[in-house]
């Protein structure tokens, strides 16, 4: 049997997978097995921020692996505290809880401010239509996308849902009742559809009305993916609470929740946990990554090349603008919006060794490493320009 007869007779079912077999990943490619090489715009889910076999990452593993691969939260550990640290200096937050996905920084953070509800007599979270927060049952119930949801209800009680980018719509929804907001500053699942700074003004102008939490999160925009370490970074906002993954680790499973002084004093001892959370190893990979990308010439190197590979996917959109609606996203976190044949074309790029996923139904979703260059992003739209070529003809 081959590796798809196999995983089709031992894995559930749920992902639609790549009819690719991989062998290895170097840089900014990955390798079949047959050799063929893939430039790689899906980077893990926007994962590997670094690409793969990164020196500073691989020795930042290697001397970790040397000394031990987890001990559990029953011992103070001095990798996790030195990327704690880094982390709060970074968002000007003041405590960190180590999780090993976003799903599990979201599902913390909801338990943090369900607690804080309580005593404050607060009960109702404001989420918008089309965020992604997760898949297990609490994120779920403020991932406002019905094909994610229908399965699974009842979920979580008083939520609201607000249409996203609906100031009018917000500012009816949030009353004295209002215990927490959660936001994407740019949505990843729901379309790579950034919020609007009026909606972002209206959120936080709520909070000096209402008292009430401002959650964001930031699993798939942080970690230098649109060019500030964290895109709430952006606006001068600070909110409360902050959620953060994917490209934390490096490679490897490692989320976290950052909060202000307040909310760092609500849990307590045995209120929540992790076995995993903050395993060494991934701390280690983890504080590698970071001291990279929170560089300022390297978040500077983010917006530049996001911004040439932007005007490369706009110059393709001028080509077959019957198709192509909408470019949009920050720093290389883009999407293009197309209007027939998404999946068509995803697989066609395939076939020309490019690799990027779907989101949203109807957008192609770019989330490269964010060691790309401008070469890069030319051999991207060139591939791309041939997968539109093969699928609707010469524009």
């Amino acid at each position: 049997m081959d590796i798809f007869a196999r995983g089709k007779k031992y894995l559930i079912d749920v992902y639609k997978r790549f009819p690719l077999d991989v062998d290895r990943g170097e840089g900014i490619y990955l390798f079949d097995k047959q050799g063929k090489k893939y430039l790689d715009f899906l980077a893990g889910i926007a994962v590997n921020a670094l690409g793969y076999q990164h020196p500073a990452v691989n020795e930042a593993i290697l001397k970790q692996l040397h000394r031990n691969l987890h001990l559990s939260n029953y011992f103070l550990q001095d990798i996790q505290i030195a990327l704690a640290e880094r982390l709060v200096t970074i968002s000007g937050l003041s405590k960190v809880f180590f999780t090993n996905s976003g799903t599990e920084a979201i599902e913390g953070l909801l338990k943090l401010v369900k607690k804080w509800g309580n005593r404050n007599q607060k009960n109702e979270i404001i989420a918008f239509s089309g965020s992604f927060h997760g898949r297990s049952l609490g994120a779920l119930s403020i991932t406002m996308q019905e094909k994610y949801q229908k399965s699974f209800e009842p979920l979580l009680s008083n939520i609201k849902t607000v249409p996203c980018n609906d100031v009018q719509a917000f500012e009816s929804a949030i009353n004295d009742r209002t215990l927490a907001v959660f936001y994407e500053g740019i949505m990843g699942e729901g379309g790579v559809r950034p919020i609007s700074e009026e909606l972002l003004t209206a959120v936080y102008r709520g909070r000096e009305r209402f008292g009430y939490l401002i959650i964001t999160d930031e699993i798939q925009t942080g970690v230098g993916r649109t060019g500030t370490f964290y895109y709430y970074q952006k606006s001068g906002f600070m909110p409360d609470g902050v959620a953060t993954a994917k490209g934390l680790g490096g490679g490897l499973p490692l989320g976290a929740f950052i909060v202000n002084e307040e909310l760092g004093t609500i849990l307590e001892k045995g209120e929540h946990g992790t076995t995993y959370g903050g395993n060494p190893l991934a701390c280690a990979s983890g504080l590698a990554t970071v001291e990279i990308v929170s560089q300022p010439e390297f978040l500077r190197h983010v917006t530049e090349v996001g911004r040439y590979l932007k005007e490369r996917l706009a110059a393709l959109s001028e080509q077959y603008p019957s198709i192509i609606r909408e470019i949009r996203g920050e720093g290389l976190m883009l999407g293009m919006e197309v209007n027939q044949k998404a999946p068509e074309l995803m697989f066609e790029a395939c076939a020309q060794g490019l690799l990027f996923n779907i989101a949203g139904g109807n957008v192609l979703r770019f989330v490269p490493p964010l060691i790309i260059d401008k070469p890069a992003a030319d051999e991207a739209a060139e591939k791309l320009r041939r997968a539109f070529v093969n699928i609707f003809g010469e524009a």
